[in-house]
């Protein structure tokens, strides 16, 4: 069983986009989770499938995310720490897991799909969220397949993916020596229980059953292709076109000699250039996030003349354009310093229009919690080597750019890692937002799996959504995404370029997902616990009925 955990450990990184698989593997997709299941039904005991489960989540993060290697000096603790604590929670999932194969009956692929989509739905979200490796990924690239998020979200993917493994899971099981009496929860299921029986022993069929659920399965992916290809064609005009420079300097931040100048020169150069390219005048320059590395406000005399060869300020007066880019923001709390990573829009007067401040940290390394206690504070600052890092925004911007064909465009964005959460860009759309703008530097990680899986990350919010999606970066993946997750305008990875794009504003299309968020995972979820909660009435039930058959019958 150990085996098997662990052979899933390698087939989810390699169904995610990797060295390998760059873009991803689907066909992986399809059978990554068919070990773990064989894994979690072979365990004798809870304590196995806790076992067998953390072994499969501390291989699946730690080779899907080994990029953390190269954050800096912290990499025993980006990777190390981190492959610990995910193999703790998937440890826990692994009881669930169980649980759902010993309770579940016939549904009990069901019951296995529906516990992995809502796991993935939570560990996608609050402060310690990290919606990376999620297994819908590894279906990116099939479109007619991604449509279905516009309703449910990815984790309707996950669920089907989920059930398919399952389902060929069930299969592939050997058949139990002996399975315990079969009991059903309150007389109201017991109709139900005679049409649906559990699992046969053994026999023949026992595997008609068993083919039965992958049938099923595979008949709710060809229905989720099939909306897909309805969803493609379904036709859509935009209102207007946003002309933009997507500038990716492709400088690392961290050890650029010249530091921030340096990097300014090359993205003020690379802007030039693509300005003379282009067929149309700009609305705005995009530069990544950090690409200014002081707060504009307080040096807006000092980008009027620098960098020396090619200043700031007359660069966006000479061509009349905005430029948005990353910026910090400083201000005094309590007389101590603090400052926020923010993004900025600087109008073509030179004169900053608004601001936003990223509200999800990267925990650990943009916000670190307890850090008001000494011992915490203490730890980190010195066994681990962090400071405080960056304060959080508390506020979301919609930010107004007037451009010359569209008029006025409202958009949002969600900075870095934030267009990986789709909680967040659905709210700067329910905000108003006609357009996501994303700006990032995930240039430190030195390798091309961990830029395509930020990016594809960020692919599902412009089909969620159904708004266009801009990223510009530091070093990838610097596109255009449209609001059937296509891809209209792409730079290549790790190479300094710019280049003019027509960003197509879609606006007034409500999707289900966006009226009503992840309705999904909270149904499945409130499915699971009411099964739950059923299934323990039941045991009370039937372990009070033998605790009297057994006073009854003392002699």
């Amino acid at each position: 069983m150990v085996f098997f955990a662990a052979l899933s450990g390698v087939l989810l990184p390699l169904a995610l986009p990797n060295e390998l698989f760059p873009w991803g593997n689907p066909a992986l997709g399809l059978i990554a989770l068919v070990p773990l299941y064989l894994a979690i039904d072979g365990a004798r005991s809870f304590k196995g499938a806790f076992l067998y489960s953390a072994i499969f989540g501390g291989l699946a993060h730690g080779l899907s995310s080994y990029w953390l290697w190269f954050f800096q000096d912290f990499r025993v603790w980006t990777l190390g720490s981190s492959i610990v604590a995910y193999m703790l929670v998937y440890g826990v999932l692994g009881l669930y897991l169980r649980g759902a194969l010993k309770r579940g009956g016939l549904a009990r692929t069901i019951a296995f799909a529906a516990v992995w989509s809502v796991f993935e739905w939570s560990k996608s979200n609050g402060f310690l969220g990290y919606p990376w490796g999620l297994l819908p990924y590894s279906w990116n690239t099939v479109l007619p397949a991604i449509q279905i998020v516009e309703s449910t979200g990815v984790y309707g993917l996950s669920f089907m993916l989920a059930w398919i493994s399952a389902s060929a899971g069930e299969l592939l099981s050997p058949p139990d020596e002996a399975l315990p009496p079969v009991t059903y929860p309150l007389d109201a299921l017991r109709l139900a229980a005679r049409i649906f029986p559990q699992r046969p022993v053994a026999g023949p069929c026992r595997a008609c059953l068993a083919l039965g659920h992958l049938v099923a399965a595979l008949v709710l992916l060809i229905g989720i292709l099939g909306y897909g290809s309805v969803a493609l064609a379904r036709q859509r005009e935009p209102r207007g076109l946003l002309r933009a420079i997507m500038v990716q300097q492709n400088v690392d931040s961290w050890g650029v000699v010249g530091g921030e100048l340096a990097s300014l020169d090359i993205s003020l150069a690379l802007a030039r250039r693509a300005i003379g390219e282009a067929d149309a005048k700009p609305d705005v320059v995009l530069f990544s996030e950090t690409t200014l590395r002081r707060d504009y406000d307080d040096f807006v005399r000092y980008f009027a003349r620098m960098p020396p060869s090619d200043p700031l300020g007359p660069f966006l007066a000479e061509h009349n354009v905005s430029l948005f880019t990353g910026a910090p923001e400083l201000f005094y709390v309590d007389d101590e310093l603090e400052a926020t990573n923010a993004v900025i829009l600087i109008g073509p007067d030179g004169r900053k229009r608004a601001s936003y401040a990223k509200m999800h940290a990267v925990p650990f390394a943009e916000a670190i919690p307890f850090w008001d206690v000494p011992a915490v504070r203490n730890f980190i600052q010195n066994v681990v080597g962090l400071e405080s890092g960056w304060s959080m925004g508390t506020e979301r911007t919609v930010f107004e750019l007037p451009t010359r064909e569209a008029g006025t465009v409202r958009f949002s964005a969600p900075i870095c890692f934030e267009d990986a959460f789709s909680y967040l860009c659905r709210r700067f759309v329910l905000d108003g937002a006609e357009i996501l703008i994303n700006l990032t530097n995930d240039s430190w990680s030195l390798t091309r799996s961990a830029e395509i899986q930020h990016f594809v990350a960020s692919r599902f919010r412009s089909v969620e959504l159904r708004r266009t999606l801009v990223r510009s970066t530091n070093g990838g993946v610097s596109a255009v995404v449209l609001p059937d997750g296509s891809i209209s305008d792409i730079l290549p990875l790790f190479q300094a370029d710019a280049r003019a794009v027509n960003v197509p504003v879609y606006t007034g299309e409500i999707t289900p997902y966006l009226a009503f968020g992840d309705w999904f995972p909270v149904v499945l979820a409130f499915l699971l616990g009411l099964g739950s909660i059923i299934v323990y009435i039941d045991d009370v039930r039937a372990a009070r009925a033998g605790g009297r058959k057994a006073h009854h019958e003392r002699p």
